[in-house]
């Protein structure tokens, strides 16, 4: 793993150019927000969920696709998981070849 926290402290996002949200529910959407106050909402190119009936849709204009499609697409990404699912989740994108995983916990900044 390359981090374990709060997106406030995850200072490795900033050298990135590709960030992949894992988990479309409520912790996701508030990595989204998080980062968008960071000014990197451009570097967001999806959300991942494992939730089929997501696929497809968008949240605040970012796209929400399958954890396969997604990492076909940006195998080169830094991974968000952003769920309370955690290790099925990492396990999930070790078996797809991603290496770059940020475990992002809830904020406790409002």
């Amino acid at each position: 793993m390359d981090y374990i926290g709060t997106i406030e402290q995850d200072h490795g996002l900033e050298k990135e150019s590709q960030i992949v949200i894992y988990g479309a529910g409520k912790v996701g959407r508030h990595a989204l927000e998080a980062l968008q106050k960071a000014g990197w909402k451009k570097k967001v190119m999806c959300f991942c969920d494992n939730n089929k009936e997501m696929s497809g849709k968008q949240i605040e204009g970012v796209p929400v696709c399958g954890i396969q499609e997604g990492c076909g697409r940006y195998p080169q990404a830094a991974y968000l998981v952003a769920s309370m699912s955690v290790r099925q989740m990492v396990e999930s994108l070790l078996g797809n070849g991603i290496e770059k995983i940020h475990i992002i916990r809830e904020s406790t900044e409002e």
